[in-house]
């Protein structure tokens, strides 16, 4: 949502003295961890005929179109938080700080994604828009953009955007069988400045990268192969997969734990070269994170 989830949870990390003598079992694997199974399309503009669809446009480029500040409620799984939330004065970034964890809370960043024709069309791939009255939130009038999934590969998202700029005033997201993960909605919103001309006519396509196709509907957006990092999305949805040594001792098989949207999954796997520890952290259901896991196999096993 609003903090990035693309950092690894500590088990997942060894000394750097044992990475450095792994290394090469690690990058023989992680080289290929994630092979192209469908060739990436080339990306072509999609028309967005529908008024849905325009408000889809207009929701994921308002974040970088406005700057603001605002005071919001986060829960999941049974905890509340409170947030400040800003965008910052160069418009790359957001900034937050957690309210109720502590005496001055330090401030998180995440980056705010550039404006892109090319990810709005990527989103329609996967995600059937509806477009609905919406309710009063933070003293302001919304629209209730409903992004539902077109297969069981990842999550359902209720966004009421802010009418007159678009961004997202609150939003819940939904499992497989339509119960509630978390939700965040503002409390308070201030806007500093709003980009004049922002309409979808005029979105460009900044530094938006579509790589290759790993599971259906998600590509590869970035590769750290010597750290076994890869981060794929499907132009909403982001999750991470970390490739790593399987620590001496350590079981072979799979875990998962959930905490609102974003599932932790683990598998052990034995090796001719000793064995793996592949991790997928993201906001995905579990079906989609074992297909992550899936991906990442020996150079032998590449087609």
């Amino acid at each position: 949502m609003f903090a990035s989830r693309k950092s690894s949870p500590k088990h997942l990390f060894q000394s750097n003295a044992v990475r450095r003598s792994l290394r090469p079992i690690l990058v023989a694997w992680a080289l290929v961890a994630l092979p192209t199974q469908v060739s990436a399309q080339a990306d072509e503009q999609c028309v967005l005929s529908a008024p849905s669809e325009r408000a889809l446009a207009t929701m994921l480029q308002a974040s970088s179109d406005v700057t603001f500040e605002g005071t919001v409620l986060f829960e999941r799984s049974g905890s509340r938080q409170f947030l400040t939330v800003a965008s910052t004065a160069e418009g790359n970034r957001g900034e937050l700080r957690r309210m109720n964890a502590g005496a001055n809370p330090r401030s998180e960043f995440w980056p705010i994604p550039s404006r892109s024709l090319t990810r709005i069309c990527h989103v329609l791939e996967v995600y059937v828009p509806r477009l609905e009255s919406g309710r009063i939130i933070a003293g302001r009038s919304t629209q209730r953009l409903t992004l539902r999934p077109r297969d069981t590969l990842r999550l359902t998202h209720l966004v009421d955007m802010d009418q007159s700029t678009g961004l997202p005033l609150a939003m819940i997201t939904l499992d497989l069988d339509g119960q509630m993960l978390e939700r965040y909605e503002y409390a308070a919103i201030e806007y500093e400045s709003v980009i004049p001309d922002a309409s979808v006519g005029n979105v460009v396509d900044a530094e938006y990268k579509r790589g290759r196709n790993i599971v259906p509907g998600y590509f590869l957006i970035s590769e750290n192969p010597d750290r076994g990092l890869f981060v794929v999305s499907d132009g909403l949805a982001t999750a991470s997969v970390f490739v790593e040594p399987l620590p001496a001792g350590a079981p072979v098989g799979e875990g998962a734990i959930i905490e609102g949207a974003t599932l932790t999954y683990t598998r052990g796997v034995r090796s001719g070269s000793g064995g793996l520890l592949i991790s997928v952290l993201g906001e995905v259901p579990f079906v989609t994170a074992r297909l992550l896991a899936d991906a990442v196999r020996p150079p032998l096993e590449d087609s």
